[in-house]
């Protein structure tokens, strides 16, 4: 199997994007007793596994009983406590898909059981063993999990918060049985001979060692010594390429090649993310991505003999591939390093408050005074570092050097860097924009459908737009590729300049198709359809029809961007100017040049001068063939994403605004109803980005913070009107009746120590026991400092129980540290109440289970500290 799911956890003990699984199925037959038995008996049988049970621990869904009594009743059988080695966990961890009980999707689901086997340091735990203790030794990677149960038995029903944006997720509308239940198994064969050898990790096994034998020859040959498990991030490199180069290896074996989409995407992005190791790691300065693939035929070639049948495809890919990369590589570097460099120099000049001249010189800052990225960490202090890597450099690093966006996400990792996701996809959008209608070509970003293009013997060269003034024509179909279509003349406009597509019908023969969008290419607009029509359509005439509606909402947001841009430059300066906009039907979106966000004020006068200028229902006049010359006299702004000539379309709303502007506009200013700003954020380094609504969709805004006000003053008991003051008073009774109650319990807690808690003489030093129950923890906390800052020769113990949750603390005063270890004590106290923990020999924190063992947990301290 190959698998890249799990692709930033690869380089640890456990996880490979390559591996071999063995699997087992039951459609309607045997369930989750049986499945259990099973994999009871495979795991520790002598005929089969012959695993230690007592090295096993199972996790199950939370409210999985069923799966927890069919363990329950085998691990009793072999003499172990199924309390310390079952373990209930959230859907994020044992459901199918992960965290599909809550969040969907839709589709067969159900709870799974994962088996783990102890991989670390001597016996595995016994005695009492909770589920915290589990994840504490899963995440030091002393279980490693060999095998999962999944109990396919529900159907996930549900939909799209927002079909407009997928990633929202889904709403459950219910979860219903299945017709029947299925049981699907997985156990990793490597995961299974790790534990068969008595290794600890994946990469101890013999499978891996012919590779990482292999990569630690390359090092010598290249100058780099190398040895493993000398070093842990070299270690965690040298596993990464391990497990690339048999993932890369079989993939081309099988005939995938490097690509930039599907497959081979996925094989291009693993051979490029092992090369950027073996460079940045493994310091390896020439290629050696190949050589390692003597090490996979050393492994497994014996039984996959096409390895080496197929060796000089194999090695000329590999090689071809890295030496592209590396080419990439040593561009993308010196751009990723000039960003830095310009960020801080940038950053020096401005905090010295010199120019750029006199301040570079002052520091001596050369051109390449951040040579690697080594450099960097070790120029700039940490506390100095760029904490977010720009999202359109990252997106310019992909599209300009050909830079993965996952090389830049591991290079700014290494620097402690994340990167803008949110802006890199915006740029990405902003390109796909541009290559819509690439012809004859794969795109790289997608745009217009592949399919054949077929055109009218008649069809003109252009489709004639005649959408500024009407939004209905009769036209000929000219031209149909895929779901597409083409008139010879249109009123329907075409997605450019931010600007939306529109949507409509095209009718002919009394049959209506849905247009729900247009693009165009090359001066042809192409309508795209539900449906795709057929050849023998060419040449029909048809009646074109756009939404009426929704062109309307578009026009009342595109007008407003301009009245937007204007208000803009006259609160916040003229240094503004368009970084990009999005202009739909329900709101409108526009960035913008500055470098610090808007305050309440600013964006409130943004608003008040939009509204304004719309009240004044100016005339909106558009200047068509206007030389451009003169229309940059008229003081003209060009809009982001056109392309001008000689001869220019100008939009003036009075002396206002005067913008360059292909978009479809209203006829005055009062069209556009309410203006209002919903979001005012960062889109990118020095760009603001808001966002707003106008006509309908901001009167329902305001009708909607009505009903909200309206509610709101219900629960208060109040009137719309006087809620604000409401809720002051609310805000005030709370901080009030919790200083109250914090003076209460600070009372209480600070008396004096002889009433209110035990006090004991032992061992030349005092023992201060006390036992507190639903009280503030950071008052408990101030007592226990308070008694050991009084007397350093003291000890203090404490419980606290707080809605049945059980803490106890113990504290250690200087003069007492030789004699007792607070780590070692809270241990042994906690064990009695059912609990675990430990700590500081000075401080330590410990939980519990059974409240009605605090007290015996507390004496079992004062035993432990009374000499024997």
């Amino acid at each position: 199997c190959v698998r890249t799911g799990d692709i930033e956890e690869v380089g640890d003990t456990s996880h490979l994007t390559f591996f071999e699984m063995l699997g087992n199925f039951s459609f309607g037959d045997y369930f989750k007793r049986e499945a259990i038995m099973f994999s009871w008996e495979f795991l520790t049988s002598p005929e089969w596994l012959g695993l230690d049970p007592k090295r096993l621990v199972f996790t199950i869904f939370h409210e999985d009983d069923e799966t927890y009594a069919e363990w329950s009743k085998w691990i009793s059988q072999a003499g172990l406590n199924p309390e310390w080695r079952i373990f209930k966990l959230t859907d994020e961890t044992n459901y199918w898909p992960a965290g599909s009980f809550t969040k969907g999707p839709p589709g067969p689901c159900g709870p799974n059981s994962e088996m783990f086997y102890w991989v670390g340091e001597g016996e595995a735990p016994s005695g009492p063993y909770t589920a915290e203790d589990y994840i504490r030794d899963d995440k030091a990677g002393n279980w490693l999990e060999i095998w999962n149960d999944v109990f396919i038995s529900y159907e996930w029903q549900g939909h799209l918060k927002n079909p407009d944006r997928p990633s929202e997720g889904y709403v459950k509308v219910g979860m219903p049985d299945l017709p029947f239940r299925s049981i699907d198994t997985g156990m990793g064969l490597d995961r299974t001979a790790t534990v068969l050898g008595g290794f600890k990790s994946i990469y101890d096994t013999d499978a891996f060692a012919p590779i990482i034998a292999k990569i630690q020859a390359i090092g010598m040959t290249q100058g780099q010594p190398l040895v493993y498990g000398a070093d842990a991030e070299k270690d965690r490199a040298v596993r990464i390429i391990a497990d690339h180069i048999r993932t890369a290896v079989f993939c081309i074996t099988d005939g995938i090649l490097p690509a930039n989409n599907g497959r081979g995407y996925v094989l291009r992005r693993l051979i490029r993310r092992a090369v950027l190791k073996g460079s940045r790691a493994l310091g390896f300065h020439s290629a050696f991505f190949h050589e390692v693939y003597e090490g996979v035929v050393e492994a497994m070639g014996d039984f996959y003999t096409e390895l080496e049948e197929r060796r000089d495809t194999i090695v000329e890919t590999l090689k071809n591939e890295e030496a592209l990369f590396r080419r990439t590589l040593e561009k993308g570097m010196d751009y990723f390093l000039e960003v830095l460099r310009i960020h801080h120099t940038a950053d020096h000049i401005e905090r010295a408050g010199g120019s750029w001249g006199r301040s570079a010189r002052a520091i001596n800052f050369g051109q390449d005074w951040i040579k690697s990225p080594e450099d960097y960490l070790r120029v700039i202090p940490a506390e100095k570092r760029i904490q977010i890597f720009d999202g359109e450099r990252a997106f310019r690093l992909y599209d300009t050097f050909g830079f993965p966006l996952e090389v830049t996400e591991e290079l700014a990792a290494e620097l402690g860097m994340s990167v803008d996701l949110a802006e890199y996809e915006f740029q990405m959008e902003q390109a796909q924009e541009l290559s819509r209608g690439s012809q004859d070509r794969e795109s790289v970003y997608g745009g217009l459908s592949n399919s054949h293009e077929v055109s009218h013997l008649d069809a003109p060269e252009t489709t004639l737009f005649l959408g500024y003034h009407s939004l209905t024509e009769q036209a000929i179909i000219t031209r149909l590729k895929g779901n597409m279509v083409s008139l010879d003349r249109t009123p329907f406009y075409a997605e450019s300049g931010g600007q939306a597509g529109d949507h409509g019908t095209i009718t002919f023969e009394g049959t209506t198709h849905k247009v729900i969008g247009t693009t165009k290419s090359n001066n042809i607009w192409w309508h795209e359809l539900e449906e795709p029509l057929t050849i023998s359509e060419l040449g029909k005439t048809v009646v074109a029809t756009v939404d009426p509606d929704r062109r309307a909402r578009i026009l009342r947001n595109h007008t407003a961007t301009h009245l937007l841009q204007a208000a803009l430059r006259s609160v916040v300066g003229n240094h503004v100017t368009q970084a990009g906009s999005a202009v739909g039907p329900d709101s409108l979106r526009f960035d913008f040049t500055h470098g610090k966000a808007l305050t309440a004020d600013e964006i409130e006068q943004v608003e008040q001068i939009v509204n304004r200028e719309a009240l004044r229902n100016t005339s909106v006049q558009i200047h068509v063939d206007l030389p451009i010359a003169e229309a940059k006299a008229k003081g003209a702004m060009a809009l982001f994403g056109e392309k001008y000539g000689n001869l220019v379309r100008m939009v003036e709303i009075g002396e206002f605004s005067k913008e360059l502007c292909g978009g479809t506009h209203v006829k005055s200013t009062g069209e556009i109803g309410l203006f209002k700003i919903v979001s005012e954020a960062s889109a990118a380094s020095g760009v603001r980005r808001i966002e707003a609504i106008t006509g309908e969709a901001a009167y329902d805004w305001v009708r909607e913070q009505n009903r909200i006000i309206r509610e709101s003053a219900h629960l208060l008991k109040s009137n719309p009107k006087d809620v604000l003051g409401a809720i002051e008073r609310v805000v005030e009774s709370a901080k009030e009746e919790r200083r109250k109650r914090e003076k209460a319990e600070a009372a209480l807690a600070k008396g004096d120590a002889g009433e209110t808690s035990e006090v004991h003489e032992i061992n030349g030093f005092k023992v201060a026991v006390r036992q507190f129950a639903e009280m503030d923890a950071k008052i408990v906390s101030e007592w226990v400092d308070d008694v050991i800052a009084r007397d350093a020769n003291a000890v203090v113990m404490v419980s606290l129980v707080t809605d049945g949750k059980i803490t106890f603390t113990v504290k250690v005063g200087k003069a007492v540290g030789a004699k007792v270890h607070a780590g070692n004590l809270i241990r042994e106290i906690a064990k009695v109440a059912g609990g675990g923990g430990g700590g500081r020999p000075d401080f330590a924190t410990a939980g519990g289970r059974d409240a009605s063992k605090v007290a015996e947990a507390l004496a079992q301290g004062l035993t432990l500290l009374r000499p024997a």
